[in-house]
């Protein structure tokens, strides 16, 4: 009689840390997507805007910037710092769901 109980009880246990781990998981996740979308944009509008002031250039340097692949160095630092958000908000995300 004893089994029953226990199986009921540890099936109880288990749906409430479940319910709990998978709603912070949700809001984790939300949270992780407003802030992509955001830094995306803000990181897409710099790089855009740091490519058109080099567009105002005359052609020759241009020629040269292009053969220098400056376009590609501005996706890299611009990729390095979306990395770099990226895991300071995971480790702040992870300090701020997790359950005292």
């Amino acid at each position: 009689m004893a089994l029953p109980a226990f199986v009921a009880a540890a099936g109880g246990m288990l749906l409430n840390v479940a319910g709990s781990v998978a709603g912070q998981v949700l809001v984790s996740l939300g949270v992780a997507v407003i802030t992509y979308t955001g830094v995306d944009t803000v990181l897409n509008r710099l790089k855009g805007d740091a490519i058109a002031a080099l567009s105002g250039l005359p052609a020759d340097l241009v020629g040269l910037l292009s053969f220098m692949q400056v376009g590609v160095a501005i996706s890299i630092v611009t990729s390095a710092v979306a990395v770099r958000l990226g895991l300071n908000g995971m480790d702040g995300a992870v300090k701020r769901f997790r359950k005292k």
